[in-house]
């Protein structure tokens, strides 16, 4: 989620960079700005994120309970990646003079929904007045007793990067959103359309991997290549990601073509999938549902995309708001 609208990828990280240059970490925070959520001093996490209409979601094509689900599924998504528990979150409601009380119910029906189905509650917020519709959700969470929270910079040289699941439907259900065309005779693009406008957050497979001693983890927002530039570079290292084992969603091939584009680059940069990437050492195991995808190795930091051995890492890596 979080790409500053209308710039490139690498103006956030730099806005990123100054204000951790900014502000310190100061009694009962271990970890501060640079991970996909804090972590306190007892082990707790806590995390923010944004929607905002117009960059993260469009009121022309989501609900009201679209954007209520999609808010709190991005928080959730984050305290996934830290292997944790949700507990409690908080909305700040910023409200534009056409979105009605119907439609508040509606957002905050669909949010409840997900937080009951995690066994967390919404326990509060603010509300303001906005020029245009947002909502700012901070989520604290908890690991399991004994766990650690699992960081961006625990990888090591000869761990394995295994993902939780398919890539690009959502990016494949944005396409069809924004040329329905594309969808006809499409037996999946109910599906894909789905996976964009209600992503689901895979809060279980993050503690399982927690617990199973992952290395390193994160959420897939801004497109899987990006992201694991970005664990690659917080841990110090390569990541080696073949593009031929990336599993794709149903229906993603089609739309690739269609739109012409590589199908696995398509998924691997489409971004907001929400799946998790993880590394795990060699004597771990991989589980049902995981999927084997490359390994962190010594040399530059950052990520590298494989066919036949070859490199043909592209020059975007993730997906940019308000760029098509």
């Amino acid at each position: 989620m979080g790409d500053w609208y209308g710039r490139p990828v690498d103006a956030e990280l730099d806005v990123i960079r100054r204000i951790t240059a900014r502000v310190g970490v100061r009694g009962g925070v271990h970890i501060g700005i640079g991970d996909d959520a804090a972590v306190l001093d007892d082990g707790n996490v806590l995390a923010l994120d944004m929607v905002v209409d117009g960059v993260h979601v469009q009121r022309s094509t989501h609900s009201p309970g679209d954007i209520g689900h999609t808010a709190l599924a991005v928080n959730l998504s984050d305290i996934a990646a830290m292997g944790a528990k949700p507990v409690a979150a908080v909305v700040g409601l910023g409200l534009p003079d056409d979105f009605t009380a119907d439609d508040v119910e509606q957002m905050y029906d669909a949010m409840e929904a997900l937080a009951a189905s995690h066994g967390m509650s919404v326990a509060g917020g603010d509300i303001s007045a906005s020029p245009v519709l947002t909502l700012s959700v901070a989520i604290i969470g908890r690991t399991a007793h004994g766990v650690r929270p699992v960081l961006r910079s625990g990888a090591r040289a000869g761990h394995r990067i295994v993902v939780t699941g398919a890539l690009g439907g959502s990016a494949a259900g944005r396409a069809i959103l924004g040329n329905p065309a594309l969808g006809t005779g499409m037996p999946d693009a109910h599906a894909l359309v789905a996976c964009h406008l209600r992503p689901t957050p895979h809060v279980a497979r993050g503690q399982h991997l927690a617990e199973a001693g992952a290395g390193a983890m994160m959420d897939i927002s801004d497109g899987l290549l990006l992201d694991a530039d970005r664990l690659a570079r917080a841990s110090g290292l390569r990541a080696e990601i073949d593009l031929d084992r990336i599993p794709l969603a149903a229906g993603v091939a089609q739309v690739a073509a269609a739109t012409g584009h590589d199908p696995a680059l398509f998924a691997a940069t489409g971004g907001e999938d929400y799946q998790l990437l993880a590394t795990l050492p060699p004597s771990t195991g991989i589980s049902p549902g995981l999927t084997v995808i490359g390994h962190m190795t010594d040399g530059a930091p950052g990520v590298v995309a494989l066919r036949d051995g070859g490199d043909v890492t592209p020059e975007r890596l993730g997906w940019e708001h308000g760029r098509v």
